[in-house]
């Protein structure tokens, strides 16, 4: 279905839990998109991130910020009165047999408000390819925002502005790397996390979103720089 959208494919592998297996949708910024399913969906087993929470629900379950230096930024966010669970080791085996390995922690939280963070252990290209596998016949080239639905916007601008250090959390959004998070506050919203998806496209004049029901509920809309 996401070829059917325009993007170039990616197998990934069977993850090190043995729970889930992965296709990866890359862009030429570094950014990703991970398609994600159970390996078997009826096995009541729960794996360290708890998505069995959103299970059957399919579309943006959560996302990840990249870390240098896993431990000192764990050691950072304790200071300013997050709790965080990890370092974690995680790991994937890649269709060609290779293993891949990295690390990763997530910050205690209701929904998905913030993103968990990851440092590879092994080169980041082996488990983020780019040259061709990041070129898209819709042409796609980076995710430039990331909608965030939240019952309290002002909070979770609060909370964002805090996780990247920002001086100012007056301001709606925050920017993290080259992609700015937005909270937004919809009626009856009762959890947090990610909810739509902006890209960047190379094509002048665009503006559309994609089909959800190819993009399995995920709202993605393609724009021009």
């Amino acid at each position: 279905d996401y070829e059917r959208l325009g993007f170039a494919v990616t197998p990934g592998g069977e993850h090190a839990d043995g729970l889930t297996r992965n296709a990866l949708v890359l862009f030429e910024d570094g950014t990703y998109f991970e398609l994600v399913s159970f390996i078997d969906p009826e096995d009541p087993t729960d794996n360290v991130w708890g998505w069995r929470e959103f299970v059957p629900r399919e579309g943006l379950i959560d996302f990840c910020a990249a870390s240098d230096d896993l431990d000192s930024e764990v050691t950072e966010l304790r200071s300013l009165g997050f709790e965080v669970d990890g370092p974690d080791d995680g790991g994937r085996r890649l269709p060609d047999g290779a293993e891949i390995s990295w690390r990763s922690a997530r910050i205690r939280q209701e929904g998905r408000l913030l993103p968990f963070l990851i440092e590879d252990l092994t080169p980041r290209g082996l488990r983020v390819p780019g040259g061709a596998a990041a070129r898209h016949p819709n042409g796609a080239t980076g995710v430039s925002r990331l909608g965030i639905s939240t019952p309290d916007a002002e909070k979770a601008a609060g909370s964002l502005a805090a996780l990247v250090g920002a001086t100012d959390d007056t301001e709606a959004s925050v920017r993290l790397g080259a992609c700015v998070l937005s909270p937004a506050q919809g009626a009856g919203t009762t959890t947090q996390g990610p909810s739509a998806a902006e890209l960047v496209c190379e094509e002048p004049g665009i503006s559309r979103e994609l089909d959800p029901v190819l993009a399995h509920g995920v709202g993605i809309l393609l724009r021009s720089k």
